[in-house]
């Protein structure tokens, strides 16, 4: 990804996403992510180090991403997927949210639920135009905020696809925008990090300045 343009973050703002689009040129320190990795203890969810016990809190998501910690719970439904979303099958939620629908080389193994991150750079976010109309500036910015979920918040060792549920999250910028997303990202890194004896784990959010995100456990 690269660094969004200053046409969309007025929209980027609007949706609560303007800072963790910084993200995108962070240079991750991975031996300095690793020797974190192992001092964390699955259980009390807490880094063993040898100044202390420490952990990741709500306060340094929010301090750190910029991301909201209150307000609504991020969720959705994709089981009974047209009784939820007016009626609208996920093609034609697609077509009128994002100007386009994908192709099925688009899709992952052929999913409907789950797509290719090039297909929402090559194409949802492909070259804006100097003097544009505002619905294309929209559906820009919600393509680019399914590449900042997938590929760096709720990022994992399969980062190359993203799941459909998130879009209609996207489908109000301002409303999207008074969900917690912050309680959200933090809830997968956990749940990221309990996994870690399960199979290997690549979550960006660990990277973030680590030795500013952690915490003494009072």
């Amino acid at each position: 990804m690269t660094r969004p343009l200053d046409q969309i973050r007025p929209y980027l703002r609007l949706a609560g996403f303007e800072y963790v689009a910084y993200m995108v040129e962070f240079e991750h320190d991975w031996p300095l992510a690793s020797a974190l990795i192992e001092r964390w203890r699955i259980k009390s969810h807490t880094f063993y180090l040898p100044c202390g016990k420490m952990t990741i809190t709500l306060q340094d998501v929010a301090y750190q991403l910029g991301l909201r910690i209150d307000g609504d719970l991020v969720s959705g439904c994709i089981s009974g997927w047209e009784q939820h979303h007016q009626g609208r099958t996920i093609e034609e939620f697609c077509e009128q949210i994002l100007g386009v629908v994908s192709s099925l080389e688009d899709k992952q193994s052929q999913m409907k639920w789950i797509m290719k991150l090039t297909w929402f750079h090559n194409t949802v976010c492909g070259e804006l135009e100097q003097e544009t109309t505002e619905e294309h500036l929209l559906r820009y910015t919600r393509g680019y905020i399914m590449q900042l979920i997938e590929g760096i918040l709720f990022s994992d060792a399969y980062d190359s696809r993203v799941h459909i549920r998130w879009l209609p999250l996207l489908e109000d910028l301002e409303t999207c925008g008074q969900l917690s997303w912050g309680l959200a990202v933090l809830a997968w890194l956990y749940c990221q990090m309990a996994s870690l004896g399960k199979r290997p784990i690549r979550s960006h959010c660990i990277e973030i300045q680590p030795r500013e995100m952690i915490r003494p456990v009072i």
